[in-house]
């Protein structure tokens, strides 16, 4: 069993003199020996401040290079990385530093964001802000040791938790996502066979999804180094840039939600021609739409996979044609998995032809180990041995499986069920309209009312209603009401929050509020 820490030290190993990490801030570049010799130095820092094995400490911080190199050195040391989404304001973070019993922080600097945490931390030994001293925070460049006086290299046992990655909750504060040490090559392996990644220093990696993100960290971050490739960062997402940065460090791979790839292919200095060093383009995380998917296809020279995966689980499955039916899933050859009735035991599985929800195997060694002290969040989600993902899934005749929705996005209308994939990229087909969500309100007529939310410019419900009856929806999945917005509330994740959506609805069919609410 490799750790996160082996898997980068034994690239170094390998290739010493090979690029592994640039910065997009500043003219720093570490081959992999330099950059085990930068990790070591903070570890013995890190150190020396009370860091020690199985130690929960929180990163609080935009993917920075100094992020990367934190992360890398509490790994020297097994300490225990919580990566918290640092755009959460002051007291959440506070009450997750509280509620995981965190023992120490590295934020950005922030007086505020440090006050908050030193009053809640248990001592301030180990409160550190990257980009100079905040208040009780010690500056990050002061972090630095003998790396003489480090232990060897520890030797975790597999169930000892590695890492806490935070789920994107559309209610409340968001889970702490327990990964063991026995998930970490199997997180990165899966890039070999279900994208044809390859080990070499030929892959350059761009870092623009954030490192607190499974994906960020495990899917671009770590397989770049651990594949003996180069990562480089980009600090903060920005479409020119990431496009310039393309061009120039001939990139090779990315990972991303396809919001960031449209955003890419909107940029005022983006051409197809900077593109052609892409060779792997994954993407997942959300919908793609059908038009973004066809013009990347036909521009970018990459393989295009869409990967499906929660940070519970990661990817069990992916796309079987590089392009193609986006919502067309084969499972992994590791992955155990079933479809049942929703609301049904684990044992209830459905028929090909039939639509349920998709359950995997707990046993398996990607899978977590649980919600950070939270076992009852953990048995609701784990159950008979089964992880339970709430997404819908159609199991298919032909051994794969088309992914639909959430069970708990589903709108019931008419005794029917209606996914709010189904519904929404025709809608944003029509030229006005920029965004929109699907949702259910109660009825008395038809049990939930199909209610389609948007951000749309010079338009009305009776044209959108025009527009979909000339799609080849079924009519009982139309929207019968439009609700008009400037933006769609999301979460610090980027997504959509539908139950803050249903309430603005049906305050808007009351006439309260500013919202306009129309009735086809």
């Amino acid at each position: 069993m490799q750790t996160c820490y082996d898997l980068v030290w034994l690239s170094a190993q390998r290739a010493p003199g090979d690029l592994a990490l640039v910065d997009d801030q500043s003219d720093r570049a570490l081959t992999y020996q330099q950059l085990i010799e930068e990790v070591d130095i903070v570890a013995a820092g890190l150190q020396t401040r009370g860091v020690k094995q199985g130690m929960r400490i929180a990163t609080v911080l935009p993917s920075l290079f100094d992020h990367a190199i934190a992360l890398l050195a509490l790994q020297r040391l097994a300490a225990i990385p919580a990566l918290m989404n640092f755009r959460l304001q002051p007291d959440e973070i506070a009450e997750l530093i509280k509620n995981g019993e965190i023992e120490g922080a590295i934020i950005l600097s922030d007086d505020a964001l440090a006050d908050t945490i030193a009053a809640t931390l248990p001592s301030t030994d180990c409160l550190i802000s990257v980009g100079g001293a905040s208040g009780p925070a010690e500056d990050f460049a002061d972090c630095r040791g003998d790396a003489t006086s480090l232990p060897t290299i520890p030797k975790p046992d597999r169930e000892d938790i590695t890492f806490i990655f935070y789920t994107s909750g559309t209610t409340g504060l968001p889970k702490g996502v327990e990964l063991s040490h026995r998930t970490t090559e199997h997180r990165i392996l899966w890039l070999a066979t279900q994208a044809g990644f390859r080990h070499g220093n030929h892959n350059n990696a761009l870092g623009f999804m954030p490192l607190s993100h499974a994906i960020g960290f495990y899917g671009v971050f770590l397989a770049a180094l651990g594949y003996g490739g180069t990562y480089y960062v980009q600090s903060a997402f920005n479409p020119v840039e990431a496009v310039e940065m393309i061009e120039q460090h001939g990139i090779t791979y990315m990972f991303a939600v396809p919001q960031l790839y449209f955003a890419m292919t909107q940029a005022p200095n983006y051409s197809p021609d900077k593109m052609k060093s892409l060779q792997t383009v994954l993407y997942g995380g959300a919908e793609i739409m059908p038009d973004l998917l066809i013009k990347i296809d036909q521009e970018w020279p990459a393989k295009i996979f869409h990967i499906y995966g929660t940070t519970e689980i990661m990817c069990p499955f992916s796309n079987p044609d590089p392009v193609g039916e986006h919502t067309r899933l084969r499972p992994a050859f590791y992955a155990n998995l079933r479809v049942i009735k929703i609301g049904g035991g684990v044992d209830d599985i459905v028929e090909a032809g039939d639509e349920g929800e998709l359950i995997v195997d707990a046993s398996s060694d990607l899978v977590f180990s649980g919600y950070l002290n939270q076992p009852d969040a953990t048995a609701e989600t784990i159950s008979d041995g089964w992880y339970h993902t709430g997404d819908v899934c159609l199991v298919r005749g032909d051994g794969d499986y088309n992914l639909i929705g959430r069970t708990g996005d589903m709108v019931r209308s008419g005794g029917e069920n209606i996914h709010p994939s189904e519904v929404e990229p025709h809608l944003v087909a029509y030229p006005n309209v920029t965004e929109t969500a699907i949702i259910g309100i109660k009825d008395a007529a038809w049990g939930e009312l199909v209610v389609a939310c948007v951000v749309a410019a010079d338009t009305d419900a009776a044209a959108l209603d025009a527009h979909m009856r000339e799609t080849p929806l079924t009519s009982y999945k139309r929207p019968k009401a439009y609700l008009f917005m400037d933006l769609l509330p999301r979460n610090a994740a980027n997504k959509v929050l539908r139950r803050e959506l249903r309430a603005l609805a049906e305050d808007a069919r009351q006439g309260n509020g500013d919202l306009t609410f129309e009735e086809v």
